[in-house]
Order: structure tokens, then sequence, then C-alpha cells
């Protein structure tokens, strides 16, 4: 008999969709079903208009051990079927992430390694558990740091350390995953759901579209030449002085009350 999903998906009227990795028993390993269904969440929430933020947490001690072994075994010696798996899955989710035009926030209550870790730091924000532990793992089984880890570390953390972790697999705190840069803050772990909500909550009080085309330049203009930067820049701008949005903050600022943005959802 086949049993619950490993990847639950919860509305919520405010505007949060609540996506919660449930495979704790794998320590939410994450195998071609996890990654299909979690895909089929990040589609529904770009979408579905209600959605305004996206706030993905795991069960379990662990909020993922990265990619399942089993599946690795599976796919032993065939690099084609690897590489498939790898374009169809991981990476799928990752490109679907970074087009979402809605904020997600990973709350990270437990340790994370390989693909796992990666994924929590590809969600646009993270809060993670103070005593929680990361490790770019896939050292151990002779395999490249995936989930666009090779792109997103050296952004982040710097070319030097992005090798140290990925040829190391040194252990690292969240402590120092927020001092890199990494995630946006460490709490209790008692203290990670609440911190999220309030976080998602305020996020889905604000201005939908601008906060989209926002995450749209961050991503886009990463690298790039600042004179393309600032063309793109201003070509999003325009976009969002044309968004109900724009006029309401607008109309509010003169009216002197603060903007309801979801009135013109």
């Amino acid at each position: 008999m086949q049993g619950p999903p490993s990847v639950q998906v919860a509305f919520e009227e405010s505007g949060i969709l609540t996506v919660t990795l449930a495979r704790p028993e794998k320590k939410n390993a994450l195998d071609l079903d996890t990654l299909l269904l979690l895909q089929h969440a990040v589609e529904h929430a770009r979408d579905d208009a209600r959605v305004r933020c996206v706030v993905l947490r795991a069960e379990g001690d662990s909020f993922s051990a990265g990619g399942d072994i089993q599946v690795m075994r599976t796919f032993a010696g065939d690099a084609q079927a690897t590489l498939n798996r790898l374009r169809t899955g991981l990476n799928r989710l990752v490109t679907l992430l970074h087009g979402l035009h809605k904020p997600v926030v990973a709350a990270v209550h437990g340790n994370a390694y390989g693909a796992g870790a990666i994924l929590a730091f590809q969600c646009d924000l993270a809060v993670v558990a103070d005593d929680a532990t990361f490790s770019l793992s896939f050292r151990h089984v002779g395999l490249i740091p995936d989930t666009g880890g090779t792109w997103l570390l050296p952004r982040i953390v710097g070319l030097q350390r992005a090798k140290y972790l990925a040829w190391t697999a040194a252990p690292f705190s969240a402590a120092e995953a927020v001092q890199w840069g990494l995630a946006l803050k460490a709490v209790p772990k008692a203290q990670v759901e609440g911190t999220v909500r309030a976080l998602a909550s305020a996020l889905c009080e604000g201005p939908a579209a601008a906060t989209g085309l926002a995450k749209e330049a961050f991503h886009a203009n990463l690298g790039v030449p600042v004179a393309e930067a600032l063309d793109r820049e201003a070509r999003l701008q325009a976009a969002a002085f044309l968004t109900p949005e724009h006029a309401e903050g607008r109309d509010a600022f003169f009216e002197r009350r603060k903007a309801d943005f979801r009135r013109v959802r």
C-alpha cells in the first residue's frame, strides 16, 4: 500500500503556501517523486494569484539529507540517465524557484546536507535553527555539488571558500551560514516556525508585483555589466509604475495612510 505523499502543500487565506518535506523516516532525502512534487508545488504557487509567499519547511529532526542514495544506486554507471534525472529533477526545481515572482522562505529547523543544504540556500530567504549543521557532503560519495551549488556558492561565499567546502565537505554552523550570507538569520529551533511565519506574513502584506519584479532584477543582474543591469532595472521599474500596487502606494502617501496592497490584488 502506498504511503502518504513525500511533499505536503497547504494554502492559507493570508496568502502563504506552505510546502513541507514529509519523508522524516528518510531524513527528507530528495528522491524523484519528491522532486516532482516540489516542482508541482512551485508551479501551483506560480499559477495561483492568491499565493503571495511560499514557505518551504520539513518534518522530523532533519531538514534534508540531500539526494537519495538509493536513487544514485539505481542509476549507477548510467551517465545519460543521471544527466536526464538532474535536468528534469533538481535543475528544473531550481529554475522554477528562481523564476517564481513570489518570495520563497526556507524554515530550516535541522541539519541539511548536500542537495538539501543548497536547496535551502536557493530559497530567497532562509531562517535556520541556531544548532543546525550544514555540509556539502557530495565529496563523501565522489560527486560534485549540484542543485546550482557551483553557481550560487562562489557568488555568496567567494570562490576559495566554495572550493574548500566542496572539496572537504567540512561541516559549517548556522552562525557561519548567516555570516557568509547563505541564510538570513539563525534563531533557537523552537522559534524557527514562528519567525518564518511572521516574515512570510509581512511579505504577504507587501506589493506583490514589485516584489516579483525586484526578484527578477536581482537574479538577472547577477554578474552582468552595470549598463545592462541599469537598463533592465529601468525597464522593470517602468513596469512597476503601471501596477495597481504603485497607484495604491502613491495614493496612500498623499492621503497619509498605510498602503493596503491586498485591496488591489
